[in-house]
This record gives C-alpha cells, sequence and structure tokens, in this order.
C-alpha cells in the first residue's frame, strides 16, 4: 500500500509539472499584464489630473486637513519602531496605525526577505530534483524541489521556520505593547461607559452606584437610558419624507427653468399672488404621487388616489415634526431598558471597574469601554440580552454559509490555474489544449486572481448587512467584528480553497481508483499553489496602485453615480462627504490576508517574500502620500483594528507551521524512508509553543492594563521635587474629594439617545435664476411651520445641481 502510494505520488507531481510547464510564462504574463496596468495606470492620471485639477485638488486639501502628518521617510523606520504621533495629531489617530501597520508589515517581509531567499533558495536549487525529478519552472525555487539524496538539508529549512515564528512573534507582542501605550494616551477624555444587565431586575441606579463609589476617582453621574424605538421610528419616516419632498421640490425647479430655457413661458397667465412656478408649468407637470390605499401597504401603480406630492409632502412632514418635537419634550413616557451609562470622574476608574465587575458584581452586568454618544447605536440599546444571543447565533450561522457557499466558485476559479492539465484529463475540456501558449498562460495567470476579486467584491456588502443585524451596542465593535469576519472570508476563500483547489485538479484523474493518497498529494502539491499567489500579489500590487493614484472610487461616485442617483443638493453633499472612506472593517483584512498568505509561504516558497516587500512597500509609500480615509468624521476609532489585525497574522504563523510539519512528515530519501520524522516533531512543538505564547499575550492581565500601571506609577513614586509634590498632593486630594461624592443620577442629560438630540431638519432646494426657490421659500414660511432654505446650492446654466457648502442649520 506504501509504496502504491508513493507512486501515485510520483506520477501526480509529474502530471502537475507537466501542467505547471509554463509556470514561468505563466509568471511573464502576470508580470507583463501588471506593467502595462500600471502603465495605463500613471498615464490615466496624468491626464485626469490634467483635465480635472479641481477633484485632485480637493483630495490634496483633504489629506492636508486630516489631522494626521506623518515623519518624514528615511531608511531608519525600515528596521527600527515608527515615531509616536503628537498630541496636536490626535485626529489622525486612525491613519497612523494604519501606517504603522504597513510600517510593520514592510519590515516584518523586508528582515526575512533579505535573509532567507539567499539562504533556501541556492538550497533547494542545487543538487534539487529539477525537470528530471519533475520540478519545472520557479518550484525549483521551493520547498519541493530538494533532492531525495540530500534530505539533510531540510534542517536548515527547520531552524529558519524557527527563527521566522520567533521574530514575528516578538515584533507583534512590542506592537500589541505599544498599541496599548499610545491609544491609552490618546484617550484620557474617555471617562464613559455602557453598563448592561442580563438579568430580569431592573438595573437601578442605587445598584450601580452602591458598587461603584468606592473606584478611584468614583461615578460622576449616570444616565439611564430608555426604550426610544418609536421615537426613532417617527425619525426615519421624518428622514424618508425630507428626501422626498426635496425630490419634489428639486424637480419643480428644474422643469420650470427647463421650459423657460425652451421659451415655454405663459406671460398672460402670471400675477404677483400666483406661485410663481405657474408662470413655466402647469398643474399636472407638478410632481405628483398616488396614496396607498393601506397605510401599512407602499404605493401601488396605477391603485389609489392621485395627489400633488409637494403639498402632501409638507403636510405631512409638519405633522411629522409636530410629533417628534412633543416626544421629545416628555421623554419619561417611554419605558426604561435595563441599561445605563456611566461616567467616571477619571480613565482608570474605568479599568478598574472592569476589575471590579468580574470580582464582586453580579455576572449578569457588561461594561462596554469608551462608548460615546457618536459611537453608540441608539437602535440597538434597547434590545435585550437573549435578543441579542439570538441575533448572534443567526449571524454566526450565516456568516459560516457565507465562507462556506463561496467555495464552490472559487474552488472551479482555482481550477483555472490548471487548465491545461484539467483539459488532458476531462475529456469535454480537451479543446483548451488547442489554444495558443500565450492565451493559455494568460488564463492560468491573470484571468484566476480577476475573477476572485470580482466575486469577493460583493461580499463586504453582505459582510456589513449581516454584522448589523446582530445587534451590536457600539459601531466601533461592529467595524470590529466586520473585521473579523471578513478576513476569515478572506483567508479561507482566498487562500485555502485556492490552495486546495490547486492541489486537487493535479490529480483529478487518479482519486477515484485510490482515495488513500489524498492527503499525501494535497500535502504534496502545497508548494505549487503558490505559483497562483505569486500572480496574485502582483496584480494585487498593480491594481492597488492605480486605483489609489487615480481615485477610482472618487471618479465613478462624481462623473457615474452622481449623475444618476443623486436628485437632490443633500444627495450630492452626502456622497461627496462619504467619498474615499474605505470603512476599515473591510479594507484592512485585504492587507492582513496577503501578509499571512506571504508568511505561510516564506519557507516553503521564499521567492514569496520578493513579492511581499514589494507589494507592501508599494503601499505603504503611496499611502503616506494619499492616506485613506477610514472613518467617519464623526467617529474616533482610535486605531481598534490595529490590535486585531496584528493578532490575525497568528493565523500565518499558525498555518506555515501546519504546512511545514505536514511536508517533513511527508519527506523521504532516495530509499523511500521517512527521514524528517524528527523535524515534524521539532516543528509540532514549536506549534504549542506558539499557542501558548499567543494564549498569555491574549490573557495576560498586565497588557490591557498598562495604562493602570502608568498611572499608578504616577501616583504612587515618591516625590522628586517639591514642585511636582505640590501637584501630586492636589491631584491625590482631587482624587479623593471625587471619590467621596455622590454621583447625579440623570435620566436625559448629557448623554442622549440620538432619537432625542435630532433637530428639525431645514428642507434644502437649490437656488436658481427665475427665482423659483426663493418664491416656493417665501410661500412655505407663510403658510408652514418649518424650515426651508436655498443656501450654499444652486443650478448652473445647464441646470446641473452645484454645491459650495454643507446643509443649512437653520431656514
Amino acid at each position: 500500500m506504501t509504496s502504491n502510494i508513493a507512486d501515485i505520488l510520483d506520477n501526480a507531481a509529474g502530471k502537475a509539472q507537466k501542467a505547471q510547464g509554463e509556470s514561468l510564462n505563466t509568471f511573464l504574463a502576470s508580470l507583463t499584464t501588471s506593467g502595462i496596468t500600471l502603465g495605463f495606470g500613471f498615464i490615466s492620471y496624468v491626464f485626469l489630473k490634467y483635465r480635472c485639477p479641481e477633484q485632485y485638488s480637493q483630495q490634496t486639501r483633504r489629506t492636508s486637513n486630516s489631522g494626521w502628518k506623518p515623519a518624514s521617510l528615511s531608511p531608519r523606520m525600515l528596521f527600527f519602531q515608527m515615531p509616536d504621533l503628537p498630541l496636536r495629531h490626535a485626529p489622525g489617530l486612525d491613519n497612523y496605525f494604519f501606517d504603522r501597520y504597513l510600517q510593520t508589515i514592510t519590515t516584518i517581509f523586508l528582515l526575512l526577505g533579505l535573509t532567507i531567499p539567499p539562504i533556501l533558495i541556492p538550497l533547494n536549487v542545487v543538487g534539487g530534483k529539477n525537470e528530471a525529478g519533475g520540478v519545472k519552472g520557479l518550484d525549483r525555487l521551493s520547498f519541493s524541489n530538494v533532492g531525495r539524496s540530500h534530505t539533510d538539508r531540510y534542517w536548515v529549512h527547520l531552524i529558519i521556520a524557527i527563527l521566522v515564528v520567533a521574530l514575528v512573534c516578538r515584533i507583534l507582542q512590542r506592537e500589541l505593547q505599544e498599541y496599548t501605550r499610545i491609544e491609552s494616551s490618546f484617550s484620557v477624555s474617555r471617562t464613559s461607559s455602557l453598563l448592561i444587565s442580563s438579568s430580569m431586575q431592573h438595573l437601578s441606579s442605587k445598584a450601580i452606584q452602591r458598587h461603584f463609589h468606592k473606584t478611584a476617582g468614583g461615578v460622576r453621574f449616570i444616565t439611564a437610558n430608555r426604550d426610544y424605538s418609536t421615537l426613532r421610528a417617527k425619525v426615519r419616516r421624518r428622514d424618508a419624507l425630507i428626501t422626498k419632498l426635496e425630490i419634489a421640490e428639486t424637480t419643480l425647479i428644474m422643469k420650470a427653468n427647463y421650459n423657460q430655457k425652451l421659451g415655454r413661458t405663459k406671460d398672460d397667465r402670471y400675477s404677483h399672488p400666483i406661485p410663481l412656478w405657474t408662470k413655466y408649468l402647469d398643474q399636472k407637470d407638478r410632481p405628483s404621487i398616488r396614496l396607498s390605499i393601506v397605510p401599512w401597504l407602499p404605493p401601488l401603480p396605477f391603485i389609489g388616489v392621485r395627489v400633488d406630492a409637494i403639498r402632501h409632502f409638507r403636510t405631512e412632514f409638519a405633522r411629522s415634526n409636530a410629533e417628534i418635537e412633543w416626544d421629545q419634550e416628555h421623554p419619561y413616557t417611554f419605558p426604561p431598558t435595563n441599561s445605563s451609562f456611566v461616567h467616571f470622574n477619571q480613565r482608570i476608574s474605568k479599568q478598574l471597574a472592569t476589575i471590579a465587575l468580574k470580582a464582586r458584581i453580579p455576572p449578569s452586568w457588561t461594561l462596554k469601554h469608551g462608548t460615546t454618544p457618536s459611537d453608540t447605536i441608539w437602535a440597538h440599546v434597547s434590545i435585550s440580552w437573549w435578543q441579542q444571543c439570538i441575533r448572534t447565533a443567526i449571524v454566526y450561522i450565516l456568516v459560516t454559509v457565507l465562507i462556506l457557499g463561496f467555495a464552490v466558485p472559487v474552488t472551479a476559479i482555482g481550477s483555472l490555474s490548471q487548465i491545461k492539465y484539467l483539459a488532458n484529463a476531462v475529456s469535454w475540456l480537451r479543446w483548451v489544449g488547442t489554444l495558443p501558449n500565450w492565451l493559455l498562460a494568460a488564463i492560468q495567470g491573470v484571468l484566476p486572481p480577476l475573477l476572485v476579486a470580482v466575486i469577493t467584491a460583493t461580499v463586504p456588502l453582505v459582510v456589513r448587512l449581516l454584522t448589523n443585524i446582530e445587534g451590536l451596542h457600539s459601531r466601533q465593535a461592529t467595524e470590529n467584528h466586520i473585521q473579523i469576519y471578513y478576513f476569515a472570508f478572506l483567508f479561507i476563500q482566498g487562500f485555502l480553497t485556492i490552495s486546495l483547489s490547486a492541489g486537487i485538479t493535479t490529480i483529478i484523474g487518479q482519486l477515484a481508483n485510490t482515495i488513500q493518497a489524498v492527503p499525501a498529494v494535497l500535502a504534496q502539491n502545497l508548494p505549487k499553489a503558490c505559483n497562483y499567489f505569486f500572480s496574485y500579489i502582483i496584480m494585487s500590487t498593480s491594481t492597488a496602485a492605480v486605483s489609489t493614484l487615480i481615485h477610482a472610487d472618487q471618479l465613478l461616485n462624481l462623473f457615474v453615480l452622481s449623475p444618476v442617483f443623486d436628485k437632490t443638493a443633500r444627495q450630492k453633499w452626502m456622497r461627496g462627504e462619504n467619498i474615499g472612506l474605505r470603512k476599515w472593517g473591510t479594507f484592512i483584512p485585504v492587507f492582513t490576508n496577503i501578509a499571512c498568505i506571504g508568511l505561510i509561504y516564506s519557507v516553503i516558497a521564499p521567492l514569496i517574500l520578493v513579492f511581499s516587500v514589494v507589494y507592501f512597500g508599494a503601499l505603504w509609500i503611496l499611502y503616506r502620500s494619499y492616506p485613506p480615509k477610514l472613518t467617519e468624521l464623526d467617529l474616533g476609532t482610535g486605531g481598534l483594528f490595529y490590535p486585531t489585525a496584528i493578532r490575525q497574522l497568528f493565523t500565518g504563523i499558525y498555518f506555515m507551521e501546519f504546512c511545514l510539519a505536514g511536508l517533513f512528515f511527508l519527506v523521504r530519501d532516495a530509499d523511500d524512508r521517512a527521514t524528517c520524522t524528527a523535524q515534524a516533531v521539532i516543528m509540532v512543538v514549536v506549534t504549542a509553543l506558539t499557542a501558548l505564547f499567543h494564549y498569555t499575550l491574549y490573557y495576560s492581565y498586565w497588557i490591557p492594563f498598562l495604562p493602570l500601571l502608568d498611572i499608578f506609577k504616577r501616583k504612587i513614586n515618591p516625590i522628586s521635587s517639591q514642585g511636582n509634590g505640590q501637584q501630586d498632593w492636589r491631584s491625590r486630594k482631587e482624587v479623593k474629594e471625587l471619590s467621596t461624592q455622590k454621583p447625579r443620577i440623570l435620566q436625559a442629560d448629557l448623554v442622549q439617545d440620538e432619537a432625542l438630540r435630532s433637530s428639525r431638519p431645514v428642507i434644502w432646494i437649490p437656488k436658481d435664476e427665475l427665482g423659483i426657490a426663493d418664491d416656493e421659500i417665501s410661500h412655505v414660511r407663510r403658510t408652514h411651520d418649518m424650515w426651508i432654505s436655498n443656501e450654499s446650492a444652486s443650478l448652473d446654466e445647464r441646470g446641473n445641481l452645484k454645491l459650495w457648502g454643507p446643509p443649512p442649520t437653520r431656514g
């Protein structure tokens, strides 16, 4: 049986290499395509910057106003830690950590790239199997090319793998510690936390006071939350009404101006008391809608009474304003929820409160750290604990189905990298063998990465939708879960499925007869899958660079989506505000996934380190000049994505260890004996030690509470001078006084639900040369109690919307 498996391994490897005999041509095809893409992108960048200078100048202004000023690039930054961000640049903390993340990964791959390829590539090539052993193309540089008579060389692979693990783990540990230190220095003002109880008993303010009154610094005040779901529904309805009303008003103004240009003026029918629009339009030309026959059903075509849209929406909008303002003035009519905002006097109180929660209070209490009104998802605050548990379970199931469901198309795409062998193994694909060699090389090298990019483009939207269903209370936490789910999808579909499909297709003609050889063949052919990732990283480098240079998303929004979908000044302004926004939950995992792939193949196929250095180095330099907008202006995340992304890099370390252990077990010498069992066992031990290190890194208390240590040192250290002693004495006195103060119990004061803080919106219409907008504003102010304005918006000579400022806040 063993000899049969060995024979199948040899035959499978031979067939795989015949199928991959064009691997060098495939690589060159990918390289050529990337070069053409870069050239086209650079030419497009020069052309667009000349033809659209306003758009690129706006991008420059947004970059200069981002609050983050990158330090000057120097070779020292490649091998040493990045300097801390000055306090005056606190608004740019997200961009700082993104820059630091790319710098950290670039440093890792640069150190590995300078040491590993010069050692392992000659070791793999000299005296290797080469073409006589069925190894061709770029595979001659990989782990699988080591000759059977030189199996002792695998000790070098083992030693280098251990050094890689040690180096990466040390860098990741340092970066997590640095994040904790830097983040704590920028978040001193975050003193509020959301306390949630899963108990059936009501969460009383007295109970909160009883458990936290001895905490250092003390509780400043407590804000009880209420269920404003009905008020929130009214606010959403009002937002929908103002959108419809603005569309109708803008359409009326545009139609009147269009008719005036065509000379369709009715002077004989117009007098001053009559609205100005009647001079250019008939009543039938005004926007109209059909009313629904049932209140809870949307309007149906040809069914229901047709009414004037503007008059109807004005009436409904005014009624909504009155109802919402009455509810906002009577918040005590809404039922309370089992949650409260606890505001501490000092940031240390939150950290100590966490310890108190674990040691003293009921396990039904949960404290959400650093929650702010802008970060809170108020619609989810009223969700009970059992509802959130059900939602979370459903989301986990749906995310798992999403990840596994994409395995089928991604596996088929990965099979294209072995299309030539599939053509020989499957009868109905033999026509593929008649294609020109250059076309086959393009299909195997260029087409799979492009198809994977297209099919995964829809996944972020689905993941974001599922995570919003989960019912988390914080926007940061929601984005963090998106980051975790999306990375899991990218890694499973972008690495595991591709690697397995590339291995399976090399032996597709042998599986039916000898299923016992499947595990051995998969491990034996794992290095061959790296040819796909060579092309993938090259294509990713060129497409990311071109997209960043020419601002592809900005051009798409401004010249395609905005003219088609933006019907009002508000819609146009909101699109402009979100241009360039790359939410980090779906942006960062792309880099983390490629970094994990580079780590996995760092010893198996060291050539990938060269491409990884080019990819991350180029993007690091590029994004320093064009920093992405990672979050909304009102939500400073403090670089929350950074520790998650750093920890996710351990995935690459683990899979590198698993793959190497399996490959070591499969190594055979010239006499078909297993000669690398010792290396495999050592690698298993290294994996266990990595897991132990990872455990201590996750669950040791000294890393999360480093800020506590720093604060205690400042509070307890001996007084070195009279001035410092006076200041420290005052600090201790203030803490003592604050801790003895009785907290205020607030129902709706400093921290309010967004439904309570929602002010009356202003109807925003564009100014026009005919004065239709001014006449509409005058009419609305006389007949309705609502705000309307045409500031900062107008129609140009061609009838297009032009903006020069934000929406008005008062009409």
